[in-house]
């Protein structure tokens, strides 16, 4: 790999590409569950120009918690920490990419979802970022913008929120909350050594498993949701009620001493199949 290829895959990876298709998948979702038909075109600029938002906010985030991510395991390979990237190049790249995507979004989109775009930006830099050192409270706080994309899906294509669109963001809200809680107990080592605030580090595994229970029941209330207001058939009501029983059993697996690191991950790993497939299953219901 030359020199210059070498460096545009670094600066691509400041966007966390998981993390931006995530944001693509759950904006197209939006799009797509909202009622009419938002012409091709336009819900290409709502995906694209969203997702431009938020990675601006993580390339900035990459920025500043380079000195965190270089006592990570998981992220000391990153650009920054290991001395690939300077980190101005990925303070102007941040920026740049919010210039960019804010006359744009007015233009293309509506005022609306960007207003929801500035707004989690916002708070996952200004606040989530600080608060991770802080309180384990940030795990909650983190978890309103990795929540707001699906809004910003749907407010691209109707232009208002509305319950329907609550709903959506409560599921994306309450997924992440035993999502992270599962990653950081089995890499509990990398976040205490990074001086990060997370329950399993702060509190143990049992204060832990019960947040992952409560927000589980949660997620169950949440998963179901859509349907008090119409939205998703038969086949979404089946799928969700059937993922809901296995994310709630899952969380109760780990309280009887049966927590470990084995287990956190295999429930994380979990989470990663229960989000796409439920979302999936709602969009094509509504379809």
């Amino acid at each position: 790999m030359s020199e210059l290829l070498r460096q545009i895959v670094d600066v691509v990876s400041l966007t966390k590409p998981r993390l931006s298709s995530l944001v693509i998948f759950t904006t197209a979702i939006g799009i797509l569950v909202a009622p009419g038909t938002m012409p091709f075109g336009d819900a290409l600029w709502g995906v694209l120009l969203s997702t431009l938002i938020v990675a601006s906010g993580t390339v900035l985030n990459m920025y500043i918690e380079r000195d965190v991510d270089a006592l990570m395991t998981r992220t000391a390979s990153r650009p920054l920490p290991d001395g690939r990237l300077k980190p101005a190049v990925a303070l102007w790249f941040g920026i740049a990419l919010l210039v960019i995507a804010v006359p744009l979004m007015v233009l293309k989109v509506n005022l609306l979802t960007l207003g929801l775009g500035l707004m989690a930006w916002t708070v996952y830099l200004f606040w989530y970022t600080p608060l991770k050192r802080r309180s384990v409270g940030a795990v909650y706080v983190g978890a309103i913008p990795g929540a707001t994309p699906v809004v910003m899906g749907w407010t691209a294509a109707t232009g208002t929120i509305d319950p329907v669109a609550v709903a959506l963001f409560g599921i994306l809200f309450m997924w992440q909350i035993p999502h992270f809680i599962a990653i950081s107990m089995f890499r509990r080592e990398e976040y205490e050594r990074a001086g990060l605030k997370v329950l399993p580090v702060e509190y143990g595994d049992q204060v832990s498993l019960w947040h992952m229970v409560g927000t589980s029941l949660g997620l169950v209330a949440a998963t179901l949701a859509p349907v008090w207001f119409d939205v998703g058939g038969p086949l979404y009501m089946v799928t969700a009620s059937l993922l809901a029983v296995v994310a709630l059993t899952g969380a109760l697996w780990g309280i009887p001493a049966r927590a470990g690191s084995r287990w956190a991950r295999g429930y994380f790993f979990g989470t990663l199949v229960y989000l796409p497939l439920l979302l999936g299953v709602l969009a094509l219901d509504v379809l």
